[in-house]
């Protein structure tokens, strides 16, 4: 890993970019090449390239092949429904999709939105990139390949059948977990789930980060997934056969025909203008060339930046805002696009090594530790990854090789932000405000994160590896040195979720409030953020609410 490039050669936009350099160190400056023509369908599955292609009628329209897109394709296909899936991007074949410690190298590529937040206050004005999956399989194509659950208790805050305990059967129904089915793993789903557990070839830094928690006081769990999710343990990844497992491999490659009929189009390159509203029911979706009409409901997958943007170019959201951009009113729901949460982490508790760090065969953090609550009974606050790369933000300063980075991850924030539409353009980008730290005890949580990651990495497991503490170092030792780093040293986990939230903007089977013949199923409805990445989360949101669907 020598010659890693800094990441602090720039100030985080111009020049060389902190996810290229990302990406150089952990993928080995793995090429990009874009975005492939259309992979040969799957025998339940029928690709288009044009709408000219569609058939006379469907079912069912959903917008955007993400996550719960494809879930939802899967599953209401199974069962005979047609089905024709939206997405504005086409099918990817990079290696670096399907080549797991690649993974950096994706964002900001070709299969990513780009979008950016507003300059944020709290993060002393830097604007921070917002990555959301522009391909066939969504975020799923481009994000860090964990898959966990969270703790119970953050479900357990949700409207009622939206609990854990209503969920889990859907967790279950999603996976095939590498370690074989019990009562909490399920080994028989479409997604192939595999615990770093069940390998070898783990990266020694994070053995020593294992030994290092548990010095510190912290208890081993054998699965992040199972019965206790705190403690310290190897991270859970959507691989299989050492490949990434997507929503896209999963769900749409393994679709099947019925009685020899393809029951799903996957219509690709086409983004959706709008939603055709009218009187207080939706039609159908607006391309480009018409409207496309389903018998029966459209199915608003399109992510929780996407989603809300759709719906307030529609005339569902706020009345006011909307009218002052020209958009006539058809459902005044103030809450769309509002209530915008995000995971801050912060990157990073940086550590020079006495030699070079072996690379990770996996996402670059085989091994992590999620901080039991102080309240027993109660989701975690902080969650800290071991990273076996050099990972700080440019404005914190360089990291050259050989390193290793203790990340800090707030999974409670109290920030809340917006999405909010610009322009009336549908072609124009939504404005993104996650408001990261704009609530005093976010920071105060950051704060009691890096006191955790440094504890750890003081600990005797880690005196073969540790030359020294290179961040935060002696600027830790004032209170405005650590509120200085905390600023400048925080970024987001790219977890947005929230803003079509269950309750507010969905009711309980997810239809959208006051209008008819619309749902809107992704991470937006999601009416807080797991205390854990959120990939687990909507899969298991898009299982349950496959079979709302079906049930009319």
């Amino acid at each position: 890993m020598s010659g890693t490039p800094s990441f602090a050669d720039n100030d985080g936009r111009g020049g060389l970019k902190r996810r290229e350099a990302l990406g150089a160190a952990m993928a080995g400056g793995i090429a990009l090449s874009g975005l492939s023509s259309p992979a040969k369908a799957a025998s339940g599955i029928r690709t288009l390239t044009s709408p000219a292609q569609l058939r006379t009628t469907y079912d069912h329209v959903i917008v955007g092949a993400g996550s719960a897109g494809c879930v939802l394709a899967h599953r209401l296909g199974q069962a005979g429904r047609r089905i024709l899936l939206i997405e504005a991007g086409g099918r990817a074949d990079l290696p670096s999709v399907t080549t797991p410690p690649a993974w950096p190298t994706l964002q900001e590529s070709a299969l990513d939105w780009r979008y950016m937040t507003t300059p944020q206050p709290g993060l002393g004005g830097r604007a921070i990139t917002c990555p959301r999956g522009k391909a066939v399989g969504g975020s799923s194509i481009i994000n860090a390949l964990a898959y966990q659950r969270g703790h119970a208790a953050a479900y357990d805050r949700w409207p009622a059948g939206w609990r854990h305990a209503d969920l889990l059967p859907y967790f279950r129904r999603a996976e095939t977990f590498s370690s074989g089915a019990n009562a909490w793993r399920g080994g028989d789903g479409p997604l192939h789930v595999l615990s770093l557990a069940d390998v070898t070839d783990r990266t020694p830094v994070a053995e020593a980060f294992m030994a290092a928690a548990q010095q510190a006081g912290f208890p081993v769990t054998p699965d992040l997934g199972g019965e206790v999710t705190t403690g310290v343990g190897w991270n859970q990844l959507s691989i299989k056969g050492h490949r990434r497992d997507d929503a896209a491999t999963a769900y749409l490659d393994s679709l099947e025909s019925i009685d020899g009929e393809t029951r799903v189009d996957l219509l690709t390159g086409t983004e959706v203008l709008g939603l055709e509203i009218e009187r207080g029911r939706c039609l159908g979706v607006r391309l480009a060339g018409g409207i496309i009409r389903p018998e029966k409901e459209v199915l608003l997958c399109a992510g929780a930046i996407d989603s809300p943007r759709l719906l307030m170019l529609s005339g569902i959201g706020p009345a006011d805002e909307l009218r002052a951009l020209g958009i006539e009113s058809a459902a005044n729901l103030p809450d769309v696009g509002r209530h915008l949460e995000d995971h801050p982490l912060l990157a990073g508790v940086a550590y020079q090594a006495r030699r070079p760090v072996p690379a990770s065969h996996y996402n670059h953090c085989d091994s992590l530790l999620y901080v039991p609550h102080a309240t027993a009974g109660q989701s975690p606050d902080i969650l800290v990854m071991c990273l076996s790369v050099p990972f700080v933000r440019p404005t914190v300063g360089p990291l050259s090789a050989p390193a290793y980075v203790l990340v800090p991850c707030h999974l409670q924030p109290r920030s809340r932000g917006s999405v909010r539409l610009g322009s009336s353009d549908p072609r124009v980008a939504a404005i993104i405000d996650p408001n990261y730290l704009g609530e005093p005890d976010d920071l105060a949580v950051l704060a009691k994160g890096v006191e955790i990651a440094r504890e750890i990495g003081a600990a005797k497991a880690f005196d073969d590896w540790r030359a020294k503490e290179i961040y935060p170092g002696p600027a830790w030792t004032t209170e405005a040195g650590r509120t200085d780093f905390i600023r400048r040293a925080t970024d987001s986990f790219h977890h947005p979720v929230g803003t079509c939230r269950i309750g507010a903007v969905v009711d309980e089977a997810l239809r959208v409030k006051g209008i008819a013949g619309l749902r809107v199923i992704d991470a937006s409805v999601l009416p807080g953020l797991p205390a854990s990445m959120c990939n687990a989360a909507v899969t298991a949101v898009a299982e349950k609410a496959s079979d709302l669907v079906l049930a009319g």
